[in-house]
């Protein structure tokens, strides 16, 4: 325990940092961004800052962790610590009670409260983590630093998807009642509002939205092309997203109609498509549990039996001999199986910032067909439209040519518009001689360069 003067002193010294921190912070509120000029200096700026508002986070949830503790917040008759910070703050009551039930969990995750205090985890991280640990706390106390391990090489998305797999393996029956739960809570609400509008609210699980949402996904890129295709007609290869005829909310909107109608069209008693389960066993020891769909969603086992009755299932063993799926020097594109290989290994586009999914994509080498690079599945990598670098490429040499045959096109019509004018060209003979110029402007151009039209392109 503390002598009272510690104490006064502790709180003293909190109060001068916190202004001190209010200070600075009014520094930078202050400071005139446009004049630093350098892009890079803001980019290095922009990601310390978030190491430090991850820092300031961990700060602000073992002080409420305290303040919870202490049922200080109860003085005023507040129900609840994240009632009384909701309105002592002027906060969402739903931030601040995510505020102090960080700070709760944190109690008991030294580890996580320390990476958090240092600015390795952010409070999305935490929150995963503390999930895990009310799972199993036992378990997760011994594995916290493997798992804190795992949060600093993955990223977001791949991290939550180990946490799913860490909960599901410790605690199988307590993920196989969530997920019945889930199954248990699906619904759609529909209402129709004034004029004849409506709307619709659904609540997923996960099998059914991951085969709902492919479904729309590929009727939303149909769509999607077309509307690039109309934008370059109308305005030519320099056609941004902004002058595409429909929001994406609106195109999505478009597809959902289109899904409705293509189900209405299709013969009554036809043959409804069959799901495709893909089994992944690539891994050399089998360690770990892997029971997950091709967008990443990790599942029960529960959730896959029901459809072992009605779907395909489709076996992918890599380095088996039983499968083809490397083509070496015979063949260039990747195609059929090695394609659908390549497809399971990297189910997304494999930039660092894109998740693009891999049917939407190119395959690429990665080492490239003409340095000697085999079309196998582990030379494969899938890369969309903007970071495949052949395609940006051909995209840009594209742009070019039809910028060039747009603007000759553009002078020859100039030229003949002058010309019914009476008005000289600088296509027109050269009035001066043959073979010499009229003026400066056509000094060094022979006869029949003054003279040639310019081509309208192939």
């Amino acid at each position: 325990m503390f002598d009272a003067a510690t104490v006064v002193g502790m709180a003293t010294h909190l109060a001068v940092l916190v202004d001190r921190l209010r200070s600075t912070l009014d520094e930078l509120v202050d400071t005139d961004l446009d004049a630093v000029g350098d892009a890079t200096v803001l980019a290095d700026a922009l990601v310390d800052l978030l190491g430090a508002e991850s820092r300031l986070q961990a700060v602000s949830a073992r002080i409420a962790g305290k303040v919870d503790a202490s049922r200080v917040w109860a003085n005023d008759g507040s129900r609840s610590c994240a009632a009384w910070l909701g309105r002592a703050a002027g906060r969402d009551r739903g931030d601040a009670a995510e505020v102090v039930a960080r700070g709760r969990a944190l109690r008991d995750m030294p580890g996580a409260d320390a990476a958090h205090a240092q600015g390795r985890l952010s409070a999305r991280h935490v929150r995963l983590l503390a999930t895990a640990q009310k799972t199993a706390p036992e378990a997760y106390a011994d594995d916290e630093e493997w798992l804190l391990a795992r949060a600093h090489e993955l990223n977001y998305a791949d991290f939550a998807r180990v946490v799913n797999y860490w909960c599901h393996c410790t605690a199988p029956d307590d993920a196989e009642d969530a997920a019945r739960r889930r199954y248990e809570k699906r619904s759609v609400k529909m209402g129709a509002g004034i004029d004849g509008t409506g709307f619709i609210d659904v609540d997923f699980e996960a099998v059914g939205y991951a085969t709902f949402a492919e479904a729309l996904r590929r009727i939303e890129h149909e769509l999607w092309e077309q509307d690039w295709a109309e934008a370059r007609d109308r305005l030519g290869p320099d056609a941004l997203k902004r002058d595409l005829a429909r929001s994406d909310a609106q195109r999505r909107y478009d597809a959902l109609i289109e899904m409705a109608r293509r189900s209405a069209a299709a013969p009554a008693g036809s043959r409804k498509p069959i799901p495709l389960i893909t089994v992944h066993v690539d891994h050399e020891t089998l360690a770990g549990r892997i029971c997950e769909l091709s967008t990443g969603t990790v599942l029960t086992p529960g959730e896959v039996l029901p459809l072992l009755t009605e779907a395909d299932i489709e076996r992918a063993v890599f380095d088996s001999p039983s499968r083809i799926v490397d083509l070496g020097r015979t063949q260039r594109f990747f195609v059929g199986g090695t394609r659908r290989a390549v497809e399971i290994v990297h189910p997304t586009c494999t930039h660092a910032t894109c998740t693009v999914p891999a049917q939407l994509c190119h395959i690429d080498h990665i080492v490239d067909w003409e340095d000697g690079g085999p079309t196998d599945h582990a030379n494969g990598q899938p890369r969309c439209g903007p970071h495949h670098p052949k395609a940006r490429q051909k995209s840009k040499a594209r742009k070019k040519s039809k910028a060039r045959q747009t603007s000759k096109a553009q002078r020859s019509d100039e030229s003949r518009s002058m010309r019914r004018a009476g008005e000289p060209s600088d296509e027109s003979e050269p009035k001066s001689g043959a073979g010499e110029p009229s003026d400066a402007s056509d000094r060094g151009r022979t006869r029949n360069e003054t003279t040639r039209r310019p081509s309208r392109g192939p």
